[in-house]
């Protein structure tokens, strides 16, 4: 082993030899992808359902052009400075007609509310057991997906009821089904309402 104080030292002098130098123009890359933000934005929405324009989207209150607004704009913020772009992409991909339909579709539909809308049909004791229980499950998929398409009382779990879905479980019933399809169609349109 050698002794440190006579250790050699030793310089070396490199230099670096550029061969050749290419210009490529730079793409811009989004600093959240569609998918990101739309996580976020679920997220959010559903750690705020106690703020006042989801709870009135919930609620089936109508908003002021304020309550859209503020809605938008923290949608947008969620999204930094390609907000505006990612949510009008979210909304498109989504196929909502309105924004108010989308955020509805998301945070779903206060139970008491979507009872409320329908407690003439859980009040009338004509119908049978089965009947109500359509009612209820109506309640229960508005609850949780804040809106529904009336396509969707011809399938499962509705059509699990009767065969002949809801014309045939409400036979002879005509003006209570009608009523029920009536209902969902104004509680759909609650959701996609503008300011009111």
């Amino acid at each position: 082993m050698r002794d440190k104080r006579t250790r050699d030292i030793v310089y070396t002098d490199f230099q670096d030899e550029i061969l050749a130098v290419r210009e490529e123009e730079t793409i811009p890359l989004p600093r959240m992808s569609g998918l990101q933000y739309e996580k976020k934005v679920r997220d959010y929405l559903r750690q705020h359902q106690d703020e006042l324009v989801i709870h009135r989207l919930r609620t089936q209150q109508p908003l002021t052009p304020t309550d859209l607004e503020s809605l938008e704009r923290t949608l947008q913020r969620i999204g930094e400075e390609e907000g505006e772009s990612l949510l009008s992409d979210l909304l498109a991909r989504s196929g909502a007609p309105s924004l108010t339909h989308f955020v509805r579709s998301l945070v779903g539909m206060d139970r008491a509310t979507a009872q409320n809308a329908f407690s003439e049909f859980l009040n009338d004791r004509s119908l049978s057991e089965a009947q109500i229980r359509f009612v209820e499950m109506l309640i229960d998929q508005l609850t949780a997906r804040g809106v529904m398409e009336a396509s969707a009382l011809y399938e499962p779990p509705f059509s699990n009821l009767h065969v002949g879905g809801p014309d045939g479980l409400f036979a002879g019933k005509e003006n209570v089904i009608d009523g029920i399809f009536e209902t969902l169609r104004a509680v759909n349109e609650g959701a996609v309402a503008r300011a009111g």
